[in-house]
């Protein structure tokens, strides 16, 4: 990683608190002790808020990656005092302020979603049908977007959203038709999604402890590699699951082109909240293990444009453009 300027007042130029740190001597998916490290000295080269320097190890088993030591859970909230979930995102543009070719575009996706997600978007052209299903770079763009909903249950369907931030997927669904529930620990973010009025609980999964068959589809759009634990939290998942029920989960790839090209400043690193990196056969694994069948990997836009710009900006001791964080190659 590439110096910062030496008068740069950067945080991991401190330490974070010996008393605040915990050991993780195995693998939090697998359990193998056996492992190598990947990178030492990591810093938090993307928000550049949290300090201390970190290592991430590689298990040798399920080929995951993971923080030892990492923060206590009852010190992690310093790594989020200025993360993006604080803010509500802005609003999309409005119709008539758009050129005549992106409000062909809208018309057109705004038709393809209403039909495969029921959405209630306008303006909206019934010829977006053929057109995106004719353009596979664009449905995966909106199928990607929409989460791969199923169409809705005729008695009514039930969605939690885990990690749920401001609460736009929220919304988004509900005017598809689903009654949506959210979960987030960050009370900001909680704030921010009551004033839409959803339906948001502060914490994590915890908040259901004993419940069952609750929900029809649950998400987790870049949730998993935050939590301390996992594996707990997929068979969380699977139990609130009804027969039938569909978890959608997105998370950085460490076996990307992208980490193997920008290494220590690889943007999916995000040292120190991302507790644990997957890659697809530890994720399935991790499903497996937790109760989920059917397994698949759906296709999504290529993300590396950005996430390359933004890896490129860490590698020079820049903040990286604070646009499209979801997207991970």
């Amino acid at each position: 990683m590439s110096e910062p300027h030496p008068t740069a007042d950067v945080p991991w130029n401190q330490d974070w608190p010996p008393g605040d740190l915990e050991s993780v001597p195995v693998c939090p998916i697998c359990g193998s002790a056996e492992r190598s490290n990947l990178h030492g000295n990591l810093v938090d080269n993307t928000f550049f808020v949290a300090p201390g320097k970190w290592s991430l190890q590689g298990c040798a088993s399920c080929g995951a990656a993971y923080l030892d030591p990492r923060p206590s859970k009852a010190s992690i909230h310093r790594a989020y005092a200025s993360y993006y979930t604080h803010h509500e995102k802005a609003a999309k543009d409005s119709f008539a302020s758009l050129s005549s070719w992106r409000k062909l575009r809208r018309r057109l996706g705004n038709g393809y979603t209403n039909w495969r997600y029921s959405s209630q978007a306008q303006p909206a052209s019934r010829l977006g049908v053929w057109a995106v299903h004719a353009l596979p770079s664009a449905k995966r763009m909106l199928d990607c977007a929409f989460r791969n909903l199923p169409n809705v249950p005729k008695e009514g369907g039930t969605l939690l959203d885990v990690g749920c931030g401001d609460g736009a997927f929220l919304a988004q669904a509900q005017d598809c038709g689903w009654t949506v529930t959210g979960l987030d620990p960050d009370p900001k973010a909680v704030a921010n999604a009551a004033r839409k009025g959803l339906t948001v609980h502060k914490g994590g999964m915890e908040v259901f402890a004993g419940q069952t068959a609750l929900f029809d589809v649950i998400t987790l759009n870049h949730v998993i590699e935050h939590v301390y634990e996992p594996a707990n939290v997929l068979a969380a998942c699977h139990a609130l699951l009804r027969p039938g029920g569909q978890l959608w989960l997105e998370t950085p790839n460490i076996d990307s082109l992208g980490h193997w090209w920008f290494q220590k400043n690889w943007r999916g690193l995000e040292t120190p909240r991302h507790l644990v990196l997957f890659n697809r056969v530890a994720l399935h694994q991790a499903c497996v293990k937790a109760g989920f069948v059917d397994i698949r990997n759906r296709a999504r836009p290529s993300p590396c444009k950005s996430m390359f710009k933004q890896s490129l900006a860490m590698k020079k001791a820049n903040h990286p453009t604070p646009t499209s964080i979801f997207l991970y190659p």
